[in-house]
């Protein structure tokens, strides 16, 4: 009976170990195509040559991604887990993001790696931490009370953002759609709405990361891990729904006043940034005894200060010597073709807006792009082609934008991290215990 039993338990797992194999092998590159849709590597001399700028952007961020990591991994208890519930975040919003086709409206360029079809660059995803992982980090020095800490998180990562958004699109690290409704409003070529998406989509992030840890179990410190198995819950959650949460704070907003009453995206934005800023600041009015330190205790230089220095220094040293001119950028952008085959587009309250499908060649909108050093101009129906940068138009207006943005975001650091409280703690303090001298 004993041998018979421990047959049946050897051919189930015999079965189960072969199913298991034939799915991975369905899922598995079969070829060296089916391979580089998931990872394309290209020649760091290639980029150097041809998009130099890009290849600084990559390495920068690789660097400063590590520097979070190694905060986080110093720091101990839910450090760690914000860190990769950033990386999470990141391959759900930017893997969504392509296989949607209303939101399917940006191009990378080609990066040193490439993934999911040479659309997702490696460094974007360490772009989610470097961002957010910072700005969580910094904010949660000023011990805001629970209803106001997300906003801070999203105000903070606008102001991360602006110089990466500003130069980015300038200095052709990426493309826009070309007349796609979301984002036609443009600040710099940035769309306003990019602004709005991060404050959104960050503020929803740091509510989830912040909060499913009082509603799975008992409250306490905030940064203090609950357990693997709830924690690894928690970074699913999170990565997951941050996305779909941060979509919903477009609704009564962004939705009703641009689609319905035709109100420029601009005017969502601020107004946005206003209500969050004004949250924040109720919040700061009375602050906790925390919330301060002593000053003796102004400043401490550790890797995260380090990565908000390299961050603005690097685009104000772009903004000074980079010539976008002289760039050349071969990758994916919006595919070419007829200049006239509108596309429908849903908005969540059942508006339909439309663009169009293809990027006419002979009248588009874009000027932070040229095809002036190519001699033939791409052919329909190609989403493979050649762009070329454009000079500024007033170069003195970047330098002064992009600076006083940098030095914006310079100070706001300096108030949460030289002259906030603390950084919270990821375990209560072991009491001293007075010895006796007999």
């Amino acid at each position: 009976m004993q041998q018979s039993c421990c047959l049946l338990f050897r051919f189930e797992m015999d079965q189960y170990l072969e199913i298991a194999k034939s799915t991975l092998k369905q899922w598995l590159p079969k070829n060296e195509k089916e391979l580089e849709w998931w990872i394309k590597f290209r020649k760091p001399e290639e980029i150097l040559k041809k998009h130099a700028t890009y290849l600084y952007c990559e390495v920068i961020l690789y660097i400063i991604g590590f520097l979070t990591l190694y905060h986080a991994m110093q720091s101990g208890g839910r450090y760690r887990w914000l860190w990769f519930a950033a990386i999470a975040h990141g391959l759900t919003v930017e893997s969504v993001s392509y296989f949607v086709p209303d939101i399917d409206n940006f191009w990378h360029a080609q990066s040193m790696v490439m993934l999911l079809g040479q659309r997702l660059p490696l460094h974007i995803i360490f772009l989610y931490p470097v961002f957010i992982y910072t700005a969580v980090v910094a904010v949660s020095h000023m011990n805001l009370r629970w209803w106001a800490e997300p906003f801070a998180v999203g105000l903070t990562v606008v102001l991360i953002d602006i110089p990466f958004d500003i130069m980015g699109i300038k200095l052709l690290w990426w493309t826009w759609h070309d007349d796609d409704p979301n984002i036609y409003d443009r600040h710099y070529y940035v769309p306003w709405t990019s602004y709005y998406f991060h404050a959104a989509f960050s503020s929803s992030f740091a509510f989830l990361f912040l909060s499913l840890p009082n509603i799975l179990c008992s409250s306490g410190l905030k940064f203090r891990s609950s357990g693997f198995f709830v924690e690894l819950l928690i970074l699913i959650a999170t990565g997951l729904f941050s996305m779909p949460l941060g979509i919903l704070q477009f609704i009564p907003v962004y939705h009703p006043l641009h689609d319905s009453l035709a109100i420029h995206s601009e005017v969502c934005v601020l107004l946005l940034l206003s209500v969050f800023s004004f949250i924040v600041w109720s919040a700061d009015r009375t602050p906790l005894e925390s919330a301060r330190q002593p000053r003796s205790n102004l400043f401490k230089v550790n890797s995260l200060v380090l990565g908000v220095l390299l961050h603005y220094g690097f685009y104000i040293y772009l903004v000074l010597a980079a010539k976008p001119q002289e760039i050349v950028s071969v990758g994916y952008h919006q595919t070419v073709g007829a200049c006239d085959v509108p596309v429908k587009v849903l908005t969540p309250l059942g508006h339909l807006l439309k663009k169009n499908k293809y990027l006419c060649v002979d009248h588009y909108y874009e000027e932070y792009f040229d095809f002036s050093c190519v001699k033939t101009l791409p052919s329909s129906n190609v989403g493979w082609y050649t762009i070329c940068g454009t000079p500024y138009k007033n170069h003195e207006e970047y330098i002064l934008v992009v600076s006083a943005f940098c030095a914006f975001g310079l100070f706001w650091f300096w108030q949460l991290l030289c002259r906030s409280g603390n950084q919270p703690r990821t375990s209560k303090p072991t009491p001293r215990v007075k010895q006796h001298w007999d």
